[in-house]
């Protein structure tokens, strides 16, 4: 019982402190604002102190609410951690790993690397989540998901990255395109190199204004100073690289992606820019885990599983 009113104590305040005051605190508690009213009036006597100034409807902290309020939140994430620690060691003690990956790369997954890794865990169940990347890293954070393989631009200093490819971004191109005639040899390219600006008059597939690989691609094509011909808007890399092999478009992507992707055998990576543009494919996972052992094996598994 003690545990829970402490938790009262914190969620409480901490909601009126956030929302400024008692009205829509309220709303999100559930709770009648006269409930909640009175809560705070009994804890800042029980304290004999004043949380807040009120002033009409607002409520604003005062210089003990306010260390009051810091203090409740550092226990609050502490909880939070210890609960989802607790989470993941039951399902370690169930055998359960959580892992979420990018769709692009959903199909070598279930292939190649589950049935490999249950071979060193035979009694361990993957759950294999599939989202865009932004979605899986926020997932991590909130641990919904122990690891994610994802494409990495930028690295933030909570999360642990162990990289398993380098990814080029490159132009893709059915094998047939007539854009082939078109490329040349560089030393320091992976692959045919292609002027952007020849690629912008294609079939462009473009994700959709917003994505990831959305921005990538403006962004490619504004340093070239060239305009895309946009004639395909997807949602997903697997369905752009879909138009790239029934339709002949060209599009933006990651050379791991073409290569582990169903249309791999249609398909070509071509370089592009100036100089080559890569980007990392890491599984991230927050630095406290308790899936050490099992994340090696995930990681040495996708760097001999994945193209």
């Amino acid at each position: 019982r003690e545990a829970a009113d402490m938790d009262k104590n914190i969620q409480y305040i901490l909601e009126v402190a956030r929302c400024g005051g008692i009205t829509r605190a309220a709303e999100k508690l559930y709770i009648t604002p006269s409930a909640l009213s009175k809560f705070v009036q009994a804890r800042e006597e029980e304290m004999n102190i004043r949380l807040f100034r009120r002033l009409g409807k607002k409520f604003v902290l005062t210089d003990a609410g306010q260390y009051y309020v810091r203090k409740c939140e550092e226990i609050e994430r502490i909880q939070n951690e210890v609960d989802q620690q607790m989470k993941h060691l039951a399902n370690l003690n169930n055998n359960i790993i959580c892992l979420g990956v990018q769709p692009s790369f959903s199909d070598v997954t279930l292939r190649k690397v589950i049935p490999e890794f249950q071979k060193h865990y035979p009694k361990m169940k993957v759950i294999l989540q599939e989202y865009p990347k932004d979605q899986l890293i926020s997932m991590i954070k909130n641990q919904k998901i122990d690891v994610a393989l994802v494409t990495t631009d930028k690295k933030e200093t909570d999360l642990e990255y162990r990289k398993v490819k380098l990814c080029q971004i490159v132009m893709a191109v059915r094998k047939d395109h007539s854009l082939l005639e078109k490329t040349e040899k560089k030393t320091e390219f992976s692959y045919p190199w292609i002027n952007l600006k020849q690629c912008a008059v294609e079939e462009n597939v473009m994700l959709l204004p917003g994505s990831l690989f959305r921005k990538m691609a403006d962004e490619v094509y504004a340093k070239a100073e060239a305009e895309p011909n946009i004639v395909y808007q997807i949602s997903g890399t697997r369905t752009g690289l879909a138009c790239v092999a029934y339709n002949h478009g060209v599009m933006i992507t990651l050379d791991h992606m073409i290569f582990n992707n169903v249309f791999a055998e249609q398909i070509l990576p071509l370089s592009i820019g100036e100089k080559p543009m890569y980007t990392d494919l890491d599984l991230v996972y927050m630095k406290d885990t308790v899936l050490t052992k099992e994340i090696e094996t995930l990681k040495n598994i996708m760097t001999e599983a994945i193209q």
